[in-house]
């Protein structure tokens, strides 16, 4: 045990933002009832901006009375606790939807809802009345897993990859995985580009569009990141070293950059003239690991649904204006009672609008129900737009 300990700080010393070791290195001190390493550890979770239930944890029972260990748990709870700044702006009937990406048309004020269950596209209007865009389990397509809006050109862009959560699923499906172009009146598919076979089955994930109309999605699986300029009829392919689990992307205005996350690596800064890619890197106590969906805001920060964290929660990270590293981490909504998955966020009247509610972990990785877990509607919560630093 002291060996793998000895491991596990190491690697907890050498990436102190990776909170699976943090928090192995505080479980094997508590079993080698080594009170300063089990503080220690303890603390470094508090400095990563990370929370925890520890007072009721059995594990930590001998160390209840050593001096220090109530504060520390206090100040756990403390970053684990609700902080409810959203609101509900928008729901769908059906607890079967299973709702993962979500964007906003500022023209109509609908939303679009991507379903991996179903395969379908949900268009949700003001008075909340909804339609299907694509007719239900279509067997040429798989899960839609996200949807942007062209604005500018009135085009509707949707991922979709055939994954065993979808119903209907058969083993055929795995080589189901293409970028859509949708007729956003009819529903028609106007374009397909499907991506060719690799010795991974793809998980083709988020989209960004570009101010110029290129659309960027990432394949979270083999992993790549792809581009489709605009006009253009061939999907051009970004590897990269640093590419591990990608999510969300956020283009800059002015189409020199492109933010990625990446779960188990952070945020990265992809140079789209060069490709060059760095990590950013992170604001002191906090991480930037488990991002799924990003954006940009008005001011030119980060704004992430960082589901990879217990609780989940959404967090903005104010960049440095010349260097590639994240000088503020901030979390702008933790809705526990409401949001217990969320995953991707889009930007609609001066709020940040998220699905709070997708169901990963409401079935299994072949698709059946877990009982344990109720079903909920799927909700869109809404959170302001902060115009000045919020406190954590």
């Amino acid at each position: 045990m002291r060996a793998a300990h000895d491991a596990i700080k190491h690697a907890a010393t050498a990436w102190p933002t990776q909170h699976a070791y943090l928090w192995g290195r505080t479980l094997t001190a508590a079993k080698l009832s080594d009170t300063a390493e089990v503080l220690a550890g303890l603390q470094s979770f508090l400095d990563a901006g990370l929370g925890r239930s520890v007072g009721s944890d059995t594990t930590f029972r001998a160390f209840r009375d050593v001096p220090g260990f109530r504060a520390l748990v206090a100040h756990l709870d403390s970053n684990i606790a609700p902080l409810a700044r959203s609101r509900v702006v928008g729901r769908l009937a059906d607890s079967t939807f299973w709702p993962e990406g979500v964007d906003y048309d500022p023209r109509t004020g609908n939303y679009y809802i991507a379903s991996i269950r179903h395969r379908t596209i949900a268009e949700l209007h003001p008075d909340g009345t909804s339609r299907e865009l694509l007719p239900r389990h279509l067997p040429a397509l798989g899960a839609i897993m996200g949807v942007r809006l062209d604005t500018k050109r009135r085009l509707l862009w949707a991922t979709m990859s055939g994954l065993p959560q979808m119903e209907g699923f058969k083993a055929s499906d795995t080589t189901l995985a293409a970028l859509l172009r949708i007729r956003i009146a009819d529903g028609t598919i106007e374009r397909r580009w499907d991506v060719p076979l690799a010795s991974k089955e793809h998980v083709l994930g988020d989209l960004a569009i570009g101010a110029n109309g290129d659309v960027f999605m990432t394949d979270s699986n083999e992993p790549v990141l792809y581009r489709l300029r605009s006009g253009a009829d061939t999907l051009e392919r970004i590897v990269n070293p640093l590419f591990n689990s990608l999510q969300g992307m956020a283009p800059t205005p002015d189409g020199r950059l492109l933010y990625v996350a990446d779960y188990s690596h952070g945020l990265l800064r992809v140079d789209l003239r060069t490709r060059g890619v760095v990590r950013l890197g992170d604001a002191p106590r906090s991480t930037s690991l488990g991002c799924d969906g990003i954006l940009l805001d008005a001011s030119g920060a980060i704004v992430a649904i960082q589901n990879g964290v217990a609780p989940a929660r959404v967090m903005r990270y104010v960049l440095h204006p010349t260097e590639p590293r994240i000088v503020r981490a901030e979390v702008l909504d933790r809705n526990t009672a409401l949001a217990d998955e969320p995953t991707i966020a889009t930007l609609a009247k001066g709020m940040v609008v998220y699905v709070a509610n997708s169901q990963w972990e409401k079935h299994d990785d072949n698709g059946a129900r877990n009982m344990k877990i109720p079903l909920t509607a799927p909700v869109l919560l809404g959170i302001p737009l902060p115009t000045s630093p919020v406190r954590k």
